[in-house]
């Protein structure tokens, strides 16, 4: 963009999305489909496999203009000892990822700089390859577990690994301030500079309404520890009573989807207010976002929600709880606010929306989105912090 020569940047990711789970760190996906705009991008990720054995293994290749993804897949160590099979499995990572590296540079050439996503459990393999390529590596950070709310920040191996990576990534970039400040409190000292989650503003876009309803729509994994849906319906109900043209709609899939279901029944709110859609992705997404008057959240804790950003794109204010790095993004002009320690917030916010729905200008949504996590507008910081993190090499 500042038209220098392109940078071949090699993406190492813990989670990517696979055969067997295909949204799985699908914002890392974006992430290097944005740089990708501007720069070549090889994205390396190696995945066991449960049906494969012991020494077996899968290569994958696609190419898609300038972002080449290589996926391999491994079978994990069976062994009856876990100390032993954990060291076997930590064996076969590093060779597979290695395998997986042999293959980038016969096809593909070296690369210049590592871009490390999400430290743990991949930031050892990404320091090694840094050490013998001698290029630098970053680090971006989505996970929520350094959330006090969370609590997965655990284990002498984790927090090793990770504060390794961090002191020693040339950048490390969150993808909220809130969740560079959760890492700081867990003593991450590193070289910070926040860039937030892509948006695919090409997909995700206004549409025209088919109902005269007031449509809230939820879209998450329906895990409830996090996502807190069943304080949601229990909200809704009461809500629903003094303004009957609510509607939800539920978007989402997991361990939590048939409890929830339940309680929506014994609540009077299954197809009396409340619709589950299941799990939606791509253009089915996007036509439920459209049909849908605002985004609503209920999380106990989050770093970014793409969704909520996703819902920007499309016009759509977000009715969510100032935890995380939602207040970063949401403000009285974007949608409402509430804290979740106050008495029914959740119900309170959606009444409000009711009252202040006319007041939020779609138009002005998406131009924020576009400003802020388009491709082309994360593409531009992560290219400035590469050349920035070159030029320093």
């Amino acid at each position: 963009m500042s038209g220098e020569p392109p940078i071949h940047v090699l993406f190492l990711a813990s989670w990517y999305p696979n055969r067997k789970e295909p949204t799985l760190g699908i914002f890392i996906r974006r992430h290097a489909q944005a740089v990708a705009t501007i720069h070549k991008v090889t994205v390396l990720h190696a995945i066991a496999d449960a049906e494969l054995k012991e020494g077996e293994f899968r290569l994958e290749r696609k190419v898609e203009g300038n972002l080449h993804e290589f996926i391999v897949s491994y079978g994990r160590s069976q062994g009856k000892f876990q100390l032993l099979r954990s060291w076997k499995n930590w064996r076969l990572i590093r060779k597979h990822y290695l395998f997986g590296l042999s293959k980038v540079i016969e096809w593909d050439g070296k690369p210049d700089l590592i871009h490390v996503h999400v430290p743990w459990p991949i930031g050892k393999i990404g320091r090694l390859i840094s050490r013998m390529l001698k290029i630098p590596f970053g680090v971006t950070e989505h996970w929520t577990g350094y959330q006090p709310e969370d609590g997965r920040y655990t284990g002498a191996l984790l927090k090793r690994v990770t504060r390794k990576t961090i002191r020693k990534a040339a950048f490390v970039a969150p993808v909220s301030e809130q969740l560079h400040k959760a890492m700081e409190a867990k003593g991450l000292k590193g070289n910070y500079t926040v860039i937030p989650n892509v948006v695919d503003t090409d997909m995700f876009i206004p549409g025209k309404k088919g109902h005269d309803k007031i449509r809230l729509i939820h879209v998450s994994s329906l895990d409830d520890a996090q996502k807190d849906v069943s304080g949601l319906l229990r909200a809704f109900q009461l809500a629903h009573r003094e303004v009957p043209e609510l509607e939800l709609v539920i978007v989402g899939s997991g361990n939590d989807e048939s409890a929830l279901k339940r309680l929506s029944n014994e609540l009077g709110l299954t197809f009396r207010g409340v619709d589950f859609k299941g799990k939606l992705q791509g253009e089915a997404l996007v036509q439920e976002l459209q049909q849908a008057d605002a985004l609503i959240l209920n999380s106990r804790f989050e770093n970014q929600p793409v969704v909520m950003l996703e819902a920007l794109s499309c016009g759509l204010p977000v009715i969510a709880p100032a935890v995380g790095g939602i207040p970063e993004v949401i403000d009285d002009s974007r949608g409402i606010l509430f804290q979740r320690d106050a008495d029914q917030a959740v119900k309170k916010a959606m009444l409000l929306f009711c009252i202040r729905k006319d007041e939020f200008a779609s138009q002005d949504l998406r131009a924020f989105a576009l400003a802020s996590f388009s491709k082309n507008a994360v593409a531009r910081k992560l290219d400035e912090l590469y050349r920035k993190t070159l030029a320093a090499c």
